[in-house]
């Protein structure tokens, strides 16, 4: 199975401070063979300007690509919050370059964000705040379709005031069923984002999510870490390789012009 992350931010990213050439540093001191950037994009984001400098952002990168063409391959992605109001608008920026992958996300609800101590989690328990998010994924991968992956099934679990912040596959089996059988039928691949694999529950989040997207004919599978910074958690990649695998996965997809290869 491939060494890679397919999910990461620097300087072009909003809530990054990190320089894209740490990243590729990093991914080759640990014999990653391949890393995609995905820098942000939401056309609506509370308090954040998530605007994007495509121009030099493929500048850059592309001249990483150039000197570090012996050592690693580097590919260009995005990152898309999709807020369906914004469908036209999104559609028309992911088809304005040539990005190798895109990530579709969901960071906000009715202009409220899903984040830490903001009103989304306001007189909601866990599971309310949980289902509305859920909900608010499969509206998303129901009526929108210019992505490669859909990312971070598991943000909400990030957030909110609660003693066990956790996401469990059967409290919510319903919901992420007609999740995971959208994303097979239409050829997408589902992302395993590590950022909460110190967490047990996470990795068993998963490993259920992946075994029934295998099940629902699911055939593609990205891997990314969702790191802002260029240190990161390498041992909950080994961690997610393994659940990967058991679920059935023989390789992880990576793709070129949003073109799966």
């Amino acid at each position: 199975m491939k060494k890679l992350d397919y999910h990461l931010h620097s300087y072009f990213s909003a809530d990054s401070e990190e320089n894209p050439r740490n990243h590729v540093l990093e991914a080759i001191e640990h014999g990653l063979e391949e890393i995609c950037f995905t820098e942000h994009r939401d056309f609506y984001f509370p308090e954040i300007d998530f605007s994007l400098n495509v121009a030099k952002y493929f500048r850059e990168i592309n001249r990483l690509q150039v000197e570090f063409k012996d050592k690693i391959t580097i590919k260009i992605g995005l990152e898309m919050g999709i807020d369906l109001r914004f469908k036209s608008e999104i559609s028309e920026f992911i088809n304005s370059a040539s990005f190798d992958f895109v990530i579709a996300s969901v960071h906000e609800i009715d202009d409220i964000e899903v984040y830490d101590g903001t009103d989304f989690y306001l007189n909601k328990s866990k599971e309310e705040a949980q289902k509305e998010y859920l909900l608010a994924c499969l509206e998303v991968v129901q009526n929108f379709e210019l992505y490669n992956s859909f990312g971070h099934l598991d943000y909400v679990a990030r957030y909110g005031a609660y003693a066990d912040k956790s996401i469990n596959f059967v409290d919510f089996e319903v919901i992420l069923l007609e999740i995971l059988r959208n994303l097979a039928s239409k050829g997408k691949a589902l992302e395993v984002n590590t950022r909460l694999f110190s967490e047990s529950k996470t990795q068993q989040f998963y490993s259920d999510l992946l075994i029934n997207f295998k099940k629902l004919g699911g055939e593609f599978v990205t891997l990314g870490t969702d790191s802002h910074v260029a240190k990161r958690d390498w041992a909950a990649i080994d961690n997610a390789r393994e659940i990967i695998k058991k679920a059935g996965f023989k390789e992880l997809a990576t793709f070129s012009k949003m073109k799966v290869k």
